[in-house]
């Protein structure tokens, strides 16, 4: 899409970034000094990772606050969290709250990200890096490898959110004709298949691995071979393998269906061939799944908690587990600064938020302590679990949970670990941590930092946190955001084994055994034993679907997910959604059960329309640039 005139400012904008006027005098400036010396070039292989959207808080639509797993700030309006216009239904062709496509558009609050501009940076530098002169040969080699890397990346950015796309296959020359700078949106497997070989050539020029500081975040081997297992079991999926109902009449102009039309069982396969190439390549290199070196004597149940808790605030970089990262962005921050329970009362717009507030249905999806679903344990199925228990101080569906739930999520009368301190959420409304009322005893609506569920996030946050008040300043244990970690690969090919084959294997058993062992849980044998076996079927990929959920909750899996699994609408169904009555001050009164639409909690009617928010529309902007463009179903 505009291919010569991005070149054009691609070229212009490096002039200007990365500090360029202290890198070359301002009157001898030109494309060629990029490649006089490795610290100039450098910087533009730099710049080039700047393109990457964020993926905490509020900068990808839906991650991590778009499915029914996390909200925040819910009276907030769109314009301060763009993420809301999916949840709303707001986003429209002429009105677009995500750009992905330039760095302009997006309407105001919105989220601009050029990723054809970062597209362009890495075709420059692969063009052009054998032309500095002190880089060794090993450095060119891997430069490409990570400029392969991000032109996958940025196309699967966009392959997610828009579906098929203009491909960018390098760069265009400014003397080409307008045929072949306005090129129609490629098919959906054209679009997979080129993303992959961009991965295969990055992965035979990176290291697999690298622990030294200058690496921290950048690509590796790894870290591509883990990607390409994500896209094809993504293009595996019911949502563009043989989707018929959504999209038999999507096509380009000249009449070509730009998605399949026959599902095509071969795509699991090929999913699951590149899950286990993937695993045995990054076990091979020393990845693993994260474990806490304290060998303190610890129960089971505590060491699996600890050991799942611990791996998202102490791991820093692509290491251990993480096989890509983004790393100790501010964003990260933010998040716990939004998740943590307040230090302070009365309420303030500083400090601690208590904002970013668990989901029912994220609540109702972990499962018992012996690793069963809720409605199927015989330790909970048939009793009220919305009841409240005297003896605990809290409803009994927070009883009896699995370490991964007590490693996530807290509630009232439940404990939060700050400042190396253990405390108790006071969640009642006119609490420090519960609702704030009024000075009449009503509920302040007006105030947007507080918990609307009943329940809040502890995933991310270190017990060393803290906020001073008298400074107003905050203290954070900075860590990495985990792009893809090595627990997806074993879950993935789990998932591809039984849609390929209709059952699980022994190596199947043995990846999801090594997930569940981790956080203290039995074997998927041992637990399902309890109440007969294993179930088959749809069944069984029901619960594949929440074994791999339970997993990734609040990381921005879920909204993946549930789309590609076309699970979507159902589950953002919110008339299905149940929150505690946070306007209560007491047991009697805090512990009733109501919908999320009872009380205005959210601020804006909660939709999700098939099959238009499957995907984000293009922007009409682009479309009257390029006129071969069409639109996605449903705008």
């Amino acid at each position: 899409m505009r291919n010569k005139i991005l070149i054009i400012m691609a070229v212009a904008l490096s002039a200007v970034s990365c500090n360029w006027l202290d890198i070359v005098p301002n009157d001898s400036a030109n494309e060629d000094d990029f490649w006089k010396n490795a610290l100039t070039a450098e910087r533009l292989l730099y710049r080039m990772y700047t393109y990457r959207p964020e993926i905490v808080y509020s900068s990808l639509p839906g991650q991590p606050f778009g499915g029914d797993d996390l909200m925040t700030s819910c009276k907030s309006t769109t314009k301060e969290w763009a993420y809301k216009s999916m949840m709303y239904g707001e986003e429209t062709p002429s009105v677009v709250y995500h750009n992905l496509m330039k760095l302009s558009g997006a309407a105001s609050g919105g989220i601009n990200y050029a990723l054809y501009e970062g597209i362009r940076y890495a075709y420059l530098i692969i063009d052009n890096v054998d032309r500095v002169p002190d880089l060794l040969d090993d450095e060119k080699t891997q430069w490409k490898g990570e400029c392969w890397f991000l032109i996958g990346l940025y196309h699967w950015y966009m392959l997610e959110y828009y579906g098929p796309i203009v491909l960018s296959k390098g760069l265009t020359s400014l003397n080409a004709s307008e045929e072949e700078i306005y090129t129609p949106r490629s098919t959906f497997d054209e679009c997979v298949d080129f993303i992959a070989g961009c991965y295969d050539k990055a992965a035979g020029m990176l290291p697999a691995r690298q622990l030294d500081a200058k690496w921290y975040g950048r690509a590796t081997a790894a870290a591509a071979y883990a990607m390409k297992a994500r896209l094809l079991l993504f293009a595996a999926s019911p949502l563009f393998n043989g989707n018929t109902e959504f999209y038999s009449n999507f096509t380009n102009k000249d009449g070509k269906h730009l998605i399949n039309q026959v599902y095509d069982k071969e795509k699991w396969k090929r999913a699951l061939d590149a899950c286990y190439e993937a695993i045995l390549y990054a076990e091979s290199n020393g990845y693993s799944l994260y474990k806490n070196s304290n060998n303190a004597p610890m129960a089971t149940f505590e060491r699996g908690k600890n050991d799942f808790h611990d791996m998202f605030v102490e791991l820093h970089y692509n290491d251990v587990e993480y096989l890509f990262t983004k790393a100790n962005n501010p964003n990260w921050a933010a998040f716990q600064r939004a998740s943590a329970i307040r230090s302070e009362w009365p309420y303030s717009t500083r400090g601690f938020f208590t904002d970013v507030q668990v989901l029912f249905p994220a609540v109702e999806m972990y499962y018992t302590k012996n690793g069963l679903p809720l409605d199927v344990d015989p330790l909970t199925k048939g009793k009220n679990l919305y009841k409240y228990d005297p003896n605990s101080q809290t409803a009994v569906l927070n009883l009896d949970r699995e370490p991964r739930f007590y490693a996530c999520v807290t509630y009232n009368r439940g404990t939060e670990e700050i400042g190396s301190t253990k405390k108790t959420v006071m969640g009642y409304a006119g609490e420090i941590h519960g609702y704030t009322l009024a000075s009449d005893g009503t509920p302040d609506l007006g105030k947007m930092y507080n918990n609307s569920t009943g329940y809040f996030s502890t995933k991310v946050i270190h017990k060393d946190i803290s906020y001073q008040a008298s400074s107003d300043n905050f203290y954070y244990h900075y860590s990495s955001y985990p792009v893809i970690r090595l627990a997806e690969l074993y879950l993935s090919y789990a998932e591809a084994d039984f849609e390929y084959n209709g059952v699980l294997s022994e190596r199947s058993h043995s990846y999801l055994d090594k997930v569940r062992e981790r956080c203290g849980l039995p074997s998927f044998r041992n637990s399902w034993s309890i109440v007969g076996g294993i179930p088959e079927g749809d069944a069984l990929r029901k619960i594949l679907h929440q074994e791999r959920s339970i997993e990734f909750l609040f990381e921005g899996h879920r909204y993946r997910d549930m789309r590609r699994w076309l699970e979507a609408e159902e589950c953002m169904d919110v008339t299905k959604w149940k929150v505690w009555n946070v306007f209560g001050t007491d047991a009697e009164t805090y512990y009733k059960v109501l919908n999320f639409n009872d009380i205005d909690l959210h601020g804006h009617p909660v939709t999700f329309e098939s099959p238009k928010h499957y995907l984000l529309p293009i922007p009409q902007s682009e479309i009257q640039i390029n006129s071969k463009l069409v639109q996605n179903p449903g705008y």
